[in-house]
């Protein structure tokens, strides 16, 4: 994995759009385009208790759900959501259902640069003891709105979103 976060075997030659000095516009792609895997950069998930509640991560951004890159030797994003839910958050998942593909422009526009994130859902199976792991200070087990309150890693009307359409889906 290059430090970008991207699967190596990937070669872009210009600038990122924050390099750039713009702002990466993400599109909510819902469940009706399925990207090539090589295209996918990273998974994002929601976990659920049973009672409708978030297990979220609190990360270096603060407050946020477990997520991240697509690695190298990972053949489906699902592989990804679960091991990004362990190392974060210290849970594991029942049946992971797909919430939404979100298009991103961060390496550019055109079709070849464009690149995605996979949104997916799950309730949680078990949580597992001790709150910190290599990758989190700690998880918070809280409803929707509190997370939102919390939520400063970006657009918290985005993440709203996310979250509410994620549940639907459960």
């Amino acid at each position: 994995m290059s430090e970008s976060g991207v699967n190596d075997d990937r070669s872009y030659s210009q600038r990122t759009i924050i390099e750039a000095g713009q702002k990466v516009k993400f599109v909510d792609l819902g469940t009706s385009f399925t990207p090539a895997f090589d295209k996918i950069t990273s998974v994002l998930v929601v976990p659920f208790t049973q009672d409708g509640l978030i297990i979220c991560a609190h990360l270096d951004r603060g407050i946020d759900l477990p997520g991240g890159h697509v690695e190298v030797d990972e053949l489906t994003c699902e592989v990804t959501a679960r091991r990004e839910v362990m190392e974060e958050v210290g849970v594991t998942l029942g049946e992971l259902k797909l919430v939404k593909v979100i298009q991103s422009d961060y390496y550019g526009s055109e079709p070849e640069q464009l690149t995605y994130i996979v949104v997916m859902t799950a309730f949680v199976e078990d949580i597992l003891p001790g709150e910190c792991t290599h990758e989190s200070s700690g998880r918070s087990i809280i409803d929707i709105e509190q997370f939102i309150a919390q939520y400063q890693a970006g657009d918290k009307e985005d993440m709203h979103r996310i979250v509410l359409d994620a549940k639907k889906v459960l």
